[in-house]
């Protein structure tokens, strides 16, 4: 069933998919430090474009919506400060582990501002499991910050 056309046929985001989506985000997240210790830096690009995708689709389903299905007009469901942000972790001055892990951390910045956002709206639980795991699996990088705050 279609709510609106905005020029894309939006459908409502489905929480199940928020629950699974929120989790994802981290199960992907730990993939980055083998990557990085083995310069695997067509993947570890890969995985940093998987982690925006999800946050973009994060970002999305706070604004109520699901990933409109072959759209050509993104920017048009996001806010200027959601563009804004999404639009800073796009920057690699380089391939190097450093780059890779400067945008992992901008992306967990922005999860960690939508997430508890969403887990409030959705009544969904927050995947702190997934978190952990991935967390400990990026401590093994020596360059992984060790804490990450959220303003």
């Amino acid at each position: 069933m279609t709510q609106h056309t905005w020029p894309d046929s939006l459908q409502p985001t489905d929480p199940v998919y928020v629950a699974s989506t929120l989790a994802r985000f981290w199960r992907t997240l730990a993939r980055l430090p083998d990557l990085v210790q083995r310069q695997e830096h067509l993947l570890a690009a890969e995985t940093t474009a998987t982690l925006r995708r999800i946050v973009l689709e994060l970002m999305l389903a706070l604004n109520g919506i699901a990933w409109p299905s072959d759209t050509t007009h993104l920017n048009t469901y996001l806010s200027a400060s959601q563009r804004a942000a999404i639009e800073k972790t796009l920057l690699a001055p380089n391939v190097s582990a450093e780059s890779w892990i400067g945008q992992a951390v901008a992306l967990v910045v922005i999860y960690r501002w939508y997430a508890p956002q969403l887990t409030a709206r959705y009544a969904l639980d927050y995947p702190q499991a997934a978190e952990d795991a991935a967390l400990a699996a990026l401590r093994q990088l020596p360059d992984w910050p060790l804490t990450i705050t959220t303003n």
